[in-house]
């Protein structure tokens, strides 16, 4: 496993239930997100480019043709190999209350082969024909299609349940407060005293949950949401480079270099001039 950290999924589509989902095609650039878990079911279907794909300690390139779905509560991350799109879908297991009880129990198959990638693109396809929910008909169909969709799912893509799931879920809740508390005050300098603290544990004993649970040290996760901060700054910003790096909490310059460059594979001054030339 790796870090992870817990996000806050971006509802675009309500419908006016008791629940709300994500649906919609993603067309982006280097968009790299790190390490987190939700208590969602996430699927995507690569349309055109690459994406670096990680699930746990298991990864995968994706490319055009290809399906990942990602469980509830296991833990992710992304990076898109230069320009890519793709259909996402993200639903939030209270889509099932009163309708199917055992979701909480239900585990996908997490990478689907071609010809079930293909089976599956044919209904998220005509989920998108009716995802204008400004008419009301279209709501209806929606969502006939939506449940639709997950009987599929639910009848030819679970898998038996293993182990790691358990495990997986008892780690995600037992550091869950230490992910928060990062996710939030990451900008700032942090010490393993004070995020120990919130677990009531020894730094020794925090570090080696954390090592445990995402298969990352402490440090390496910190590092990870200052470098995504920072990319997403360097991007969207005309800000001097030393600016960012202050505001993202970044002191060492140099480790911080050899981690940037290991997921993008380039310095941020060469990534600003590649933008600048677009």
């Amino acid at each position: 496993m790796n870090e992870y950290k817990h996000e806050n999924i971006l509802h675009k589509r309500h419908f006016a239930l008791q629940f709300s989902i994500r649906f919609e095609v993603v067309d982006d650039v280097n968009f790299y997100s790190p390490f987190h878990w939700h208590n969602h079911i996430e699927l995507l279907y690569i349309l055109e480019g690459k994406i670096d794909f990680k699930i746990e300690e298991r990864k995968y390139l994706l490319s055009e043709g290809d399906m990942i779905i990602v469980n509830s509560e296991m833990i992710h991350s992304s990076k898109l190999c230069g320009h890519a799109k793709y259909i996402l879908l993200q639903v939030p297991l209270s889509a099932f209350d009163g309708v199917y009880e055992e979701i909480n129990n239900a585990v996908f198959k997490e990478k689907l082969s071609s010809s079930e990638a293909q089976e599956l693109s044919a209904w998220l396809e005509k989920m998108l024909k009716y995802v204008d929910d400004r008419k009301q008909e279209n709501r209806v169909k929606f969502i006939s299609l939506f449940y639709d969709f997950f009987y599929q799912l639910l009848t030819s893509y679970q898998i038996e349940s293993n182990k790691t799931a358990s495990i997986s879920y008892y780690g995600i809740n037992r550091i869950s407060p230490v992910m928060a508390y990062v996710e939030k005050e990451f900008r700032k300098k942090i010490s393993l005293k004070e995020v120990s603290q919130i677990l009531n544990v020894s730094p020794e004993h925090m570090c080696r949950l954390f090592k445990k649970y995402t298969d990352m040290t402490f440090n390496e996760y910190l590092m990870s949401l200052r470098i995504s901060a920072f990319y997403q700054m360097l991007q969207n910003t005309n800000q001097k480079i030393s600016v960012i790096l202050e505001e993202c909490g970044i002191t060492n310059y140099k480790v911080f270099i050899r981690e940037f460059k290991k997921t993008f594979g380039k310095t941020p001054e060469i990534l600003r001039k590649e933008r600048a030339l677009q």
